[in-house]
């Protein structure tokens, strides 16, 4: 039974960090980034991301040569805030009806259902409010004539604050990729890519190269309450289009293990039991809030 536990595990574990990456709308900012994202951890919840600063030029003197020159390392602390979980227990005759399958699908049910639509809302609704407190923000109804208007605004606003515009992925919402679907224009301007990060690929469309990820309306909205679940606050606005630097979004999955424990084990009940626990966040630097750009309802 040990080998049993073990193997369900180690099973779950990696079927389920890769259905995040392909599922989640989000898990692109993790593709992205290759050999993954390495992070200083000075404590079980907080990490440091540096910052540098380095002087500009000065003129060469041929008398004394070059002019000193500074640099200065400073270090961001982030704390990670979302700690979450669940405990699910399973009848064993349930999963021995089902040929033993019903404990893994049922775990996969949790992260598709479940898990992935909240880490979504979550990572979106940070990286908006992050828009919000600079100065990448525009709001109003996007009709299908302009559509390109408003992919050329977010582009302007990067190339304004030099953030290299063939690194953006643009979140857009149903409506925004249903004008795009109906109009035969932007149709032709839409392309498609894989993208690969070790053994997952990700198929996705492309406007200038860049890849267009459609988010549900439920998970696309400015601020959310997380609770039992998810819910949007009173203030939140619908989300049109979230574009974002791939380097100024920092996904974080800090402790992510399902812990399982078979009837043997269980002393109150007959059945099979799941621990389920995500402590994860988002982070964008101070220097790259101009990497995110928002456009909103009214």
């Amino acid at each position: 039974m040990a080998n049993t536990i073990e193997h369900i595990s180690k099973h779950l574990h990696n079927e389920l960090d890769e259905m995040f990456v392909k599922e989640s709308v989000t898990g692109i900012l993790e593709l992205l980034r290759p050999g993954g994202i390495q992070l200083d951890f000075v404590n079980a919840k907080t990490v440091k991301v540096p910052n540098i600063v380095m002087s500009a030029l000065s003129d060469y003197s041929r008398l004394n040569g070059y002019a000193a020159g500074d640099i200065n390392l400073t270090w961001e602390a982030f704390t990670l805030t979302q700690d979450r979980g669940k405990q699910f227990t399973l009848d064993a005759m349930d999963n021995e009806e089902s040929g033993g399958i019903a404990v893994i699908h049922a775990m996969k049910v949790f992260e598709r259902t479940q898990v992935i639509p909240e880490v979504d809302a979550y990572r979106l609704s940070t990286l908006a409010a992050k828009a919000i407190t600079g100065t990448g923000v525009a709001t109003g109804t996007i009709t299908a004539s302009q559509v390109i208007a408003k992919f050329a605004d977010a582009e302007k606003y990067f190339e304004d604050n030099e953030v290299p515009i063939d690194r953006i992925v643009y979140f857009i919402s149903t409506e925004v990729a249903r004008a795009i679907k109906i109009s035969t224009e932007l149709k032709a301007l839409v392309g498609i890519t894989t993208i690969e990060n070790g053994d997952i690929k990700l198929k996705v469309n492309t406007f200038n190269d860049n890849p267009i990820i459609v988010v549900p309306p439920t998970r696309f909205k400015t601020a959310y309450t997380f609770g039992n679940g998810f819910t949007p606050t009173a203030d939140a606005k619908d989300i049109n289009i979230l574009a974002v630097y791939d380097a100024a979004s920092i996904p974080v999955k800090k402790h992510n293990p399902v812990r399982t424990f078979s009837p043997e084990v269980v002393q109150d009940k007959d059945a099979w039991k799941f621990n389920y626990r995500l402590y994860h966040d988002i982070f964008v630097p101070a220097e790259k809030i101009v990497g995110v750009w928002l456009h909103t309802k009214a």
